[in-house]
């Protein structure tokens, strides 16, 4: 007769990458998570920001030739499209959003500094600025918490 020994087993041990990654993972997710946090502290969080630096000049004329310009459309019902686009932008090129809004909504612009445009059910209107850090930017609709756009910003 055969006798068989217990089978044992040892705790798991996680390796240090894997500890390293999952740590990474979970400050990334914090980072998203606050990143756009309600209230209107605009002044102080853009203060605060270490994502790419827009230069302080807005205008509400056209773009320029060599501008990017991103359609932005709030319907009736609060729903704002395009989400999610990808832009590709580069180092000092003029950005313009172009909204019409058919509700009242709140554009945000997660940039250094930070730009906030409110806009109200009818108004059409286009606002332009540049970014003259390397990176990514999100465009928000904070009343239909939504990201408009992530503009990539390249040298």
């Amino acid at each position: 007769m055969r006798t068989t020994s217990p089978v044992t087993t040892s705790p798991m041990r996680t390796s240090p990458v894997k500890t390293i990654a999952t740590t990474a993972l979970a400050a990334v997710l914090a980072v998203g998570l606050t990143a756009c946090g309600g209230g209107d502290d605009t002044d102080a969080r853009a203060s605060e920001s270490a994502g790419p630096s827009a230069s302080a000049s807005e205008s509400s004329e056209a773009p320029a030739e060599d501008g990017v310009t991103v359609d932005i459309t709030i319907g009736a019902d609060g729903k704002v499209t395009p989400q999610g686009d990808r832009v590709e932008v580069k180092v000092g090129q003029e950005v313009t959003l172009r909204i019409s809004a058919r509700a009242d909504e709140e554009i945000h612009v997660h940039s250094d500094p930070e730009h906030t445009y409110e806009v109200e059910a009818g108004d059409t209107v286009s606002k332009s600025f540049t970014l003259d850090t390397p990176g990514q930017v999100a465009v928000e609709a904070h009343h239909a918490d939504a990201t408009i756009a992530q503009l990539v910003v390249r040298p």
